[in-house]
C-alpha cells in the first residue's frame, strides 16, 4: 500500500507520488507569534512533524519549511485592525521585536518538549520584506493587482477570469461577494470586498513595523511606506525555499478560506504555478465540548500543562490519538490516560530488555517485527492514521504483556522505533535522583574534557554507561539519555 492523504483541493484521498522520486518538498504555516502555543497550535505542529519523521521513515528525503509571522497578520480578515503582534506588545509595554525574540524562544522551547523536531527551514516573515516587494511587483506586472492611496491591492475578479479562484473553499465570485458584505466593514478604497491586501500603506497610521517600498505602477513610480499584507508573506517564503512547484502545504482548517486560496491566487498571479499539489488542513481542538476560549476559562497553553507535571510525550500521544482531520476533544482526564499509557508502554519495553539479558532462550512474539511493522505502515499510509496506528501497537503491548517467559529484545526495538515515528519517547525516564546524579557527573565530565583530561572523560563516561546512561557529544554539547 502507497500513502494516501487528504487532498482538501479535490476533496479526495489521493496516492502521494512527489514530484521528484524519493524527495519531498513541504511547507506548513506556523505561528503568528505573540502569544505562547496553545494546545490547538500544538495539534498542527505535531501532525506535521508526524508527517515528515514518517516519510524520513519510509527513505525520503524530506525539505519541510515552516514560517514565523512576527508582522502583518491583522486583528481582521478584511485587510483592517491592528497587528496582532504590536496589539500584544503594546499591552506588555515592549517593543515589537522584543515581544517577538521572548515568545520564539519560547515557542522552541515548548516544540522541544513535544518531540516536534525543528523544521529544515524556518524563515520570518520580517526578513523576507525585498522577497515580497518584488513579488508584489511581479503580480502588478502580470495585471492582477491594482493601487489605491499606497495600498495594493489584488484584483480577484480579473484574476478568476483566468485561473480558478475560490475552488478549495468552495466557493464562487457570488458568494464572496455576499459573505464579504456580511463579514468585513467596507473599505471604499476596494473594487470589490473580497479583494485582499498585498502591501498596506501605514505612514500616517500608528503602526510600528514599517518598511518603505517603491512599485513601478503603468509607467510611474509609487512609493509607500508600510508592510505586507498576511496572505503574501506565505506565498513568497513557500516558493522561495522549495520552487514554484512543491509537494504538499499543510495548515489549520481556518486556512481553507481565505489564507491557503489568497496564497495560491498570488502564486499563479505572480509564477504560474499554484504553490502545492496537495494541500492538507487539520481540523480544531475543543475542550471539554466546548470551544477553547480564555474568556470561558477553558484554554490550556503546552507550557501550562507541562508546569502541572504532565509530560511532553503523553501530551503528544494524547494529540495523536485523534486524526488530525477529526476535531480533538480536549480534556484533563484524557490526557491523564494518555499519561497512563505511556507509563505502561514504557514498563513494557523496561521488562523485555531487563528480562531478556538473562533469559537463556528468549521467545518470539508470534507476530514477527517485519509483520508488525507492515501492519503500522498499513494505518499511516490511510492519510496518517496517527489513532489507528498507536491503537495498535498499544494492542502489540499488551499482547507482549500476556505472554509467559522472556522476549526478544527486538521487539523492544520495533516499539521504540515505531513509537519514535509517531514523535513519542518510550525509552525508560530517568528519576529525579537519577537525573540529578548524571547531571553533576556530566559536569565533571565536561570539566575533564576542557581540561583536555581525556582518561577521567572516558572513566565517567564509562561509570555513566554502567549507571544506565548512553553519553552523546554534540554540536551543542554533551547529552545524556537513559
Amino acid at each position: 500500500m502507497t500513502l494516501k492523504l487528504f487532498n482538501t483541493l479535490t476533496r479526495e484521498k489521493e496516492e502521494f507520488k512527489p514530484l521528484e522520486e524519493g524527495k519531498f518538498t513541504f511547507y506548513s504555516c506556523g505561528q503568528t507569534i505573540y502569544d505562547d502555543l496553545h494546545i490547538g497550535n500544538a495539534k498542527a505542529y505535531t501532525a506535521w512533524d508526524t508527517l515528515t519523521r514518517y516519510l524520513r521513515w519510509k527513505g525520503y528525503t524530506v525539505r519541510h519549511v515552516q514560517n514565523i509571522t512576527d508582522v502583518g497578520h491583522l486583528t481582521d480578515d478584511g485587510d483592517q485592525g491592528e497587528d496582532k503582534v504590536e496589539k500584544r506588545a503594546k499591552k506588555l509595554g515592549l517593543e515589537p521585536m522584543e515581544l517577538v525574540e521572548d515568545q520564539i524562544e519560547r515557542y522552541f522551547e515548548d516544540t522541544k518538549a513535544l518531540n516536534v523536531k525543528r523544521q529544515d527551514i524556518v524563515p520570518r516573515a520580517t526578513g523576507h520584506i525585498n522577497e515580497m516587494i518584488e513579488y508584489v511587483q511581479k503580480i502588478i506586472d502580470n495585471g492582477y493587482a491594482y493601487e489605491v492611496d499606497g495600498n495594493i491591492y489584488f484584483d480577484v475578479e480579473k484574476f478568476a477570469q483566468d485561473y480558478p479562484y475560490g475552488e478549495m473553499a468552495n466557493k464562487d465570485l457570488e458568494q464572496l461577494k455576499e459573505e464579504a458584505r456580511s463579514r468585513v466593514e467596507p473599505d471604499e478604497k476596494k473594487k470589490n470586498q473580497f479583494d485582499f491586501a498585498l502591501w498596506l500603506d501605514a505612514e500616517d497610521s500608528g503602526h510600528l513595523m514599517k518598511w518603505t517600498a517603491k512599485f513601478e505602477i503603468d509607467g510611474e513610480l509609487v512609493e509607500s511606506v508600510g508592510y505586507p499584507g498576511w496572505h503574501i508573506e506565505c506565498s513568497v517564503m513557500s516558493q522561495k525555499y522549495l520552487g514554484d512547484e512543491f509537494d504538499i502545504h499543510a495548515g489549520g482548517k481556518d486556512h481553507i478560506f481565505p489564507h491557503h486560496p489568497n496564497e495560491r491566487a498570488q502564486a499563479f498571479a505572480a509564477s504560474g504555478e499554484g504553490q502545492a499539489r496537495y494541500w492538507l488542513h487539520n481540523e480544531f481542538i475543543n475542550v471539554e465540548g466546548e470551544k477553547m476560549s480564555k474568556s470561558e476559562g477553558n484554554f490550556y497553553t503546552v507550557r501550562e500543562l507541562l508546569e502541572k507535571d504532565f509530560s511532553g510525550d503523553a501530551i503528544r500521544l494524547y494529540l495523536i490519538s485523534t486524526h488530525y482531520r477529526s476535531e480533538t476533544n480536549f480534556s484533563i482526564k484524557g490526557l491523564e490516560k494518555a499519561e497512563k499509557e505511556l507509563q505502561r508502554v514504557r514498563r513494557t519495553v523496561k521488562k523485555i530488555r531487563d528480562s531478556s539479558i538473562s533469559a537463556e532462550s528468549p521467545v518470539n512474539y508470534d507476530t514477527s517485527t517485519d509483520e508488525i511493522e507492515k501492519e503500522f505502515r498499513e494505518r499511516m499510509d490511510d492519510d496518517l492514521n496517527t489513532p489507528r496506528a498507536k491503537q495498535y501497537l498499544l494492542e502489540v503491548v499488551n499482547h507482549l504483556n500476556s505472554i509467559e517467559g522472556d522476549v526478544k529484545p527486538k521487539y523492544a526495538d520495533t516499539l521504540e522505533k515505531l513509537f519514535q515515528v509517531l514523535g513519542v519517547d518510550i525509552r525508560p525516564q530517568a528519576s529525579e535522583e537519577e537525573s540529578e546524579l548524571a547531571d553533576l557527573l556530566m559536569e565533571l565530565r565536561d570539566e575533564a574534557r576542557e581540561e583536555e583530561d581525556w582518561e577521567t572523560s572516558d572513566m565517567i563516561r564509562d561509570r555513566l554507561e554502567d549507571l544506565g546512561f548512553e553519553v552523546e557529544d554534540t554540536e551543542e554539547g554533551s547529552k545524556w539519555l537513559k
